[in-house]
């Protein structure tokens, strides 16, 4: 199967965003905290705060529901004091349908053969539970820090991240 790797362009983002959506409904967390209008302009806009790359087969190979644009990823520039310059990857979603063809491997493949050309030394992503995923990760050599570092992703948003920031606030004035 001939396959396109590459950015998406405007035009592109409806399909971007109706994977986000099936990501979403997929993982059991259907309420998006980002509306599309801001998802779109932090990819569009003149300095974009996270990279995309979507997978696009040629029209002959369009799925059931008639999409050329079948899988995508969002990943964005990072740095770890112990290893420097690093991709975290966010979002990775290939269509149900498009699975188990390579398709996820090469989405990954060109990840990290971008992170490569940027000088950085590893590649970052997190998952909320176990999932085919993780174990997609691990076959292509992915190690699970849980497990051998005992590295845990923390988060604070919401009031958590209200309150701190309002912290900062009292202590500049």
């Amino acid at each position: 199967m001939a396959l396109n790797i590459r950015p998406p362009k405007p035009e592109d983002f409806n399909d971007v965003f109706r994977m986000v959506t099936e990501l979403s409904l997929h993982e059991k967390s259907p309420d998006l905290q980002i509306s599309s209008e801001e998802l779109k302009q932090d990819l569009f806009c003149e300095s974009p705060s996270l990279q995309c790359l979507i997978a696009e087969v040629p029209e002959h190979c369009k799925t059931h529901k008639g999409y050329t644009i079948i899988a995508y990823t969002l990943f964005t520039n990072a740095y770890c004091t112990w290893n420097g310059r690093a991709v975290y990857l966010g979002d990775f979603y290939v269509m149900p349908e498009c699975r188990g063809k390579g398709i996820g491997k090469a989405l990954l493949s060109t990840v990290a053969k971008e992170g490569k050309e940027k000088h950085c030394a590893i590649m970052l992503t997190e998952m909320r539970e176990k999932t085919p995923l993780i174990e997609f990760y691990i076959a292509k050599g992915a190690e699970d820090l849980t497990l051998t570092e005992r590295r845990h992703f923390l988060r604070f948003d919401g009031n958590a991240l209200d309150k701190l920031a309002q912290g900062a606030h009292q202590l500049c004035t």
